[in-house]
């Protein structure tokens, strides 16, 4: 079974998941902006118990944790850093395997056709994004081969016509933008979501291919250097 915890943003994000059935066993979401830090714990803790008392043994589900899987951003540097300490020290205490997933990953897993030139776009305030350009390898499973900061209002200039671009529902783009980017045959994606159980089954993909993260060394996909950073 995988734990897998988003808290990069608004949403604290944990699930369970059954890499065996590729199968999400539960999932928790609370949009409780700036509480993820009083969250994460219980929510973590209840859902294992949950799956401990509740889940019957004849259903053939995995309970016991395998690995951990953490989105690493980019985000929110609170947000990051909750999940991401939070993560390290259940696996350190518990002798666990650990993966960092991107956040571009999670948006690039939710279109049904991927394409050659496909992005994906995070909001990194004072009117930038986070652009990154993803490819899928063969599994299925999306790498990361570009991304940068640009500025919102160059997204038409920087992206070439045919581009897929997929987007967070909750991070707005304006609609002079938006006209831009249909006039020149990108075609936007507008519901992508930051959802655990992805991030989960993404990790088992990452695991299978790559191994584990080191768990000392492993941290949140800043792109944009701050204070905390040196």
């Amino acid at each position: 079974m995988i734990l897998a915890i988003e808290t990069s943003d608004i949403v604290c994000s944990v699930a369970l998941w059954d890499a065996e059935k590729k199968q999400t066993i539960l999932e928790s979401n609370l949009e409780l902006p700036m509480q993820h830090a009083t969250l994460l714990a219980s929510v973590v803790e209840n859902a294992l118990r949950f799956v401990e008392q509740t889940i019957s043994d004849n259903l053939g589900f995995e309970k016991k944790i395998e690995l951990v899987a953490v989105s690493v951003g980019p985000g929110s540097f609170t947000g990051l850093r909750i999940g991401l300490s939070f993560a390290q020290g259940f696996c350190f205490a518990n002798r666990l395997p650990i993966v960092g997933i991107s956040n571009h990953q999670v948006l690039a897993k939710q279109v049904r056709r991927p394409r050659e030139q496909l992005y994906t776009m995070i909001d990194a305030r004072r009117e930038e994004v986070y652009l990154a350009k993803l490819e899928f390898s063969p599994e299925g499973y999306p790498e990361i081969v570009e991304h940068d900061i640009v500025l919102r209002q160059r997204l038409p200039e920087v992206l070439q016509s045919g581009a897929v671009l997929v987007k967070p529902f909750f991070h707005e783009l304006d609609a002079e933008i938006l006209q831009k980017l249909k006039l020149k045959g990108v075609t936007v994606h507008y519901k992508g979501e930051y959802l655990a159980r992805l991030i989960a089954n993404l990790g088992h993909a990452k695991f299978k291919k790559y191994g584990a993260d080191d768990l000392k060394k492993i941290e949140p996909l800043y792109i944009r250097p701050f204070a905390g950073v040196q």
